[in-house]
């Protein structure tokens, strides 16, 4: 009886532990579970809120891989745009034509540079201009198609100009610092009232005097030593060169007859 009681205590107490045991088992397997697999509880805020900084620090890297690309294109685009500026403005300042100075009176009674045709400018940044014994003068540079200088005096037929002349307008004549030279040539083209032209056989240059509209004028026609091409060579023959005078000579004498 009593052996029984014994067996029965010894059943009882094999029950209540391995009852312990399951229970046991019981509460590791989902803790085991939770953190072999997608986990719950605090183990889920903390994967959160890892892969939350992780977001953030990937979103941040994304803004400012777009602000630094940004920053680049406008570093890179900057220095392109400015060339392409400075050239539109050159461009523009390129085809925009120099204003040609208009002299004040009596200095306008010359002709204007561009009135001598293509090529002709003023040379040295020369303007009529009105000197102080009343002589109105001006230095042309003409570069096509060679390069000569054309200086022009002008002044009036009166007062102390009129007693440099010797009292008279009709010059004619050879001034006499030329007179005493046999190689000057002399020719007497028709312009104006009169005209009076000479150059020296082993000289390019060429003088001529005119006489018009109460005015008196030299041209000095001298083409230059040295041209581009070929030198001296290049040059247009004496009558070649005559004509262009007398016609620069003829356009000075209407214009003088024009503007009164």
């Amino acid at each position: 009886m009593r052996r029984r009681d014994y067996l029965r205590g010894l059943g009882a107490i094999a029950g209540i532990v391995g009852v312990a045991g399951c229970s046991s088992n019981a509460s590791e397997g989902p803790a085991a579970e939770t953190t072999a697999g997608e986990p719950a509880g605090n183990a889920t805020d903390e994967s959160r809120t890892e892969r939350t900084a992780t977001g953030s620090v990937i979103a941040r890297t994304a803004d400012e891989s777009t602000t630094d690309r940004a920053t680049a294109d406008q570093t890179t685009d900057s220095p392109t745009a400015q060339p392409t500026a400075t050239a539109t403005a050159t461009a523009t300042a390129t085809a925009t034509p120099t204003p040609v100075p208009t002299p004040e009176p009596p200095a306008d009674r010359l002709l204007l540079a561009p009135a001598l045709g293509a090529g002709w400018r003023y040379a040295d940044g020369s303007a009529p201009r009105v000197r102080d014994n009343g002589t109105i003068t001006v230095l042309y540079r003409g570069t096509e198609a060679y390069t000569r200088t054309l200086r022009t005096r002008l002044w009036r037929c009166e007062g102390q100009t009129l007693d440099a002349l010797g009292g008279t307008c009709s010059l004619g004549t050879l001034p006499s610092r030329y007179r005493s030279r046999d190689d000057i040539e002399t020719a007497s083209p028709t312009i104006g009232e009169t005209a009076f032209a000479w150059w020296s056989s082993d000289d390019a240059r060429t003088d001529i005097e005119v006489v018009a509209a109460d005015h008196v004028f030299r041209m000095s026609h001298m083409p230059s030593t040295e041209q581009e091409e070929g030198g001296s060579s290049s040059l247009p023959g004496r009558d070649a060169r005559q004509t262009e005078l007398v016609e620069l000579a003829r356009q000075q004498a209407e214009k003088l007859a024009s503007s009164g």
